[in-house]
């Protein structure tokens, strides 16, 4: 077993300099309170991929045609590969004209939109050209029995079959071929009706049973169970514990992924978030508690499902406003990929839309609700104008993500951050190939507030080193979190055009390092992604 060691340091002394800049790294930022750490790199420790982070998009959006090529690719592709959960509340309120309903009216229930064959044809082309890859979802409600829907008069879905839907996913493998991975069953299923885990396990069976014998070489299994946000994650454990006793199909054959959601706070039914809540220990901590029970269930099936977090952002219900929409969650959703990916689930996917004008929201009660602006997304259109030439702005989320896939694959190296720390700064390493370390240092502290102070990190190394370099995630607004204009956002100096593309590459700058140790200066409100060669 290999230790390593790594000291933090909490500026305790003086104030930090508003507006967002970071400091140098390196700066001498004054008296610092030291954090020594014992951290440990040993074979179980979890693997950061490069595609662990992916999209959830709504059915309606897919319905509507907005998964096009013009659209989608650059941002896809600036992004790396990843995976694209189509799904959402909308998966029920979608009509599928495959098979012999190609030519059905979609009913009024239908107000999420028609997805056909010319949805499938645009979808191949942005897979095609951005090298991502799909899960498609499938409704629920009107296939169990009716007794079983919690409020029928609520999200009224058209009359769909199970033979319609096995339509859907032949055509879709016929069209997408290996690039569709799974099919998703049904979305958050203890929110919409009263099934059991049992219940739940049993549709999923029936599901599998019927994809299997319309595309029997496919070989395609089922996303579930996608139970709704909550901290526990009981009702994912009762699904598994109905599928391991199930003595007629063993868990693998049917399940491709074991899913979950996973909101830390909510805006439903007008409950509120601040960005102090967003960022705070808290959050963090539920999220740990959330992440180790995802974990623990996964270890009954001795680890051989993927367990996924499918559907994800800062607050149900799309959104807190000023809040999921300002530059705080640029780096609370670098560290969140980060505390995901190092608890050992298999994939990730942020919620978002796909083709909405900025701050356009639509009441739940609207018909276009299902298409409507989320204060999560990671991008949208400024205006009419720049949506009808795809011109869709990046935002604070999607640079989030970016800084994220600045981070080389490799396997993490335990930091064993103090909780107590957890209100200045978040720190993750990832051992990379030829023993080069990869060190991301986050100061969630508001640079424009008055007792923010800069984090002064020392890094005991594991060898010695010749070079370090680091990428700095940062905002230069005035207004430091609360920023709503991601116009000020930068990753490595670089920015995302309306196109889709950035910029340039991010720029690294130089970090001093003495061999074994080597002293960061993060300024609140930015994070770095330092990688140590030898």
């Amino acid at each position: 077993m290999l230790h390593r060691f790594l000291v933090v340091g909490a500026l305790v002394a003086g104030l930090a300099p508003h507006g967002g800049a970071a400091a140098a790294a390196g700066e001498d930022a004054g008296a610092t309170t030291s954090f020594p750490l014992t951290t440990t790199l040993s074979g179980h420790n979890a693997r950061l991929t490069d595609d662990f982070q992916g999209f959830s998009v709504e059915s309606a959006d897919f319905a509507h045609g907005f998964l096009t090529e013009e659209r989608m690719s650059e941002r896809l592709r600036t992004l790396g590969p990843g995976v694209i959960r189509l799904g959402g509340y909308s998966m029920d309120l979608v009509w599928p004209a495959f098979g012999r309903w190609a030519d059905v009216p979609a009913p009024p229930q239908a107000i999420g939109g028609t997805v056909d064959q010319s949805d499938l044809d645009e979808l191949k082309q942005l897979l095609d050209a951005s090298g991502w890859k799909v899960t498609l979802g499938a409704p629920l409600k009107m296939i169990i029995d009716p007794s079983k829907i919690k409020n029928p008069a609520r999200d009224p879905s058209p009359e769909v079959s199970l033979e319609q839907v096995v339509a859907e996913v032949k055509a879709a493998y016929d069209t997408l071929g290996d690039d569709l991975l799974a099919v998703e069953l049904g979305n958050e299923y203890d929110n919409v009706t009263t099934l059991t885990g049992a219940e739940m396990w049993d549709t999923a069976k029936q599901y599998q049973a019927a994809i299997k014998a319309a595309v029997p070489r496919a070989g395609l299994k089922i996303v579930g169970p996608s139970p709704s946000g909550a901290k526990s994650s009981s009702r994912v454990d009762e699904f598994v514990t109905a599928g391991l006793a199930d003595e007629s199909v063993n868990p693998q054959q049917v399940l491709a992924e074991l899913s979950s959601h996973w909101y830390p706070w909510s805006h439903c039914s007008g409950r509120t978030m601040t960005i102090q809540q967003l960022m705070s220990p808290e959050t963090h901590l539920n999220t740990r508690v959330k992440l180790a029970g995802m974990r623990a269930v996964s270890a009954r099936l001795h680890d051989t499902i993927p367990s996924t977090i499918n559907e994800s952002n800062s607050a149900s219900c799309s959104g807190m406003p000023g809040v999921s929409n300002s530059y705080a969650t640029s780096l609370w959703s670098l560290d969140y990929l980060l505390q995901a990916a190092q608890s050992g689930i298999d994939r990730f996917q942020f919620h978002t839309n796909t083709a909405a004008i900025c701050g356009d929201f639509k009441p739940r009660d609207s018909a276009d609700y299902p298409i409507s602006y989320r204060y999560y997304g990671a991008f949208c259109a400024t205006d009419q104008a720049a949506l009808d030439t795809n011109q869709l702005s990046a935002n604070p989320l999607y640079y989030g993500i970016w800084a994220f896939r600045q981070i080389p694959t490799g396997q993490f190296v335990d930091l064993d951050l103090p909780d107590t720390a957890l209100d200045k700064i978040r720190a993750y390493a990832v051992m990379g190939r030829a023993g080069t370390l990869t060190a991301v240092l986050i100061n969630i502290q508001d640079p424009a507030a008055a007792d923010s102070t800069h984090d002064t990190v020392t890094l005991n190394l594991p060898s010695s080193y010749g070079q370090a370099r680091a990428v700095t995630l940062q905002s230069a607004a005035p207004e430091g979190l609360a920023s709503l204009d991601p116009t000020h956002i930068t990753v490595g100096g670089q920015t995302i055009t309306p196109a889709g593309t950035a910029t340039g590459t991010p720029q690294p700058t130089t970090v001093p390092v003495d061999h074994r140790s080597s002293t960061i200066t993060v300024a609140p409100g930015t994070a770095q992604i330092i990688t140590f060669t030898h």
